[in-house]
């Protein structure tokens, strides 16, 4: 059986981290690349005002079903307040029934 006459030698940890690092710096440099490009794209469409327009449109005219999720979704959120409020409320109430200082009768004359 005859042996590996080369033996491949893993590149010490820094290296292998240098590489590592330099290839996320570059695939994070091209993500920036390419989201500046999109949104440069965006911003200088001029339709973009029309789609815009158009669209709180939709939402603004009722009985569409655009203005009925809007409607839904503050509906929501409010609900979400209020019970967030009562919670709150009621975790107060509670903390300060523990920490309240006990009450002491007062002295109390008694006619016997």
């Amino acid at each position: 059986m005859p042996s590996a006459r080369f033996v491949v030698v893993p590149a010490p940890l820094e290296e292998q981290l240098t590489l590592t690092i330099g290839e996320r710096l570059r695939e994070a440099l091209g993500l920036a690349l390419r989201l500046k490009r999109s949104v440069n794209d965006t911003l200088h469409d001029d339709a973009l005002g029309q789609k815009a327009n158009d669209a709180l449109a939709d939402v603004a005219r009722p009985g569409g079903l655009p203005f009925v999720l809007f409607l839904l979704l503050v509906a929501v959120l409010a609900l979400r307040e209020l019970l967030l409020r009562m919670e709150t409320n009621r975790i107060l109430k509670v903390h300060r029934e523990m920490f309240a200082s006990p009450v002491v009768p007062s002295k109390h004359q008694h006619d016997d």
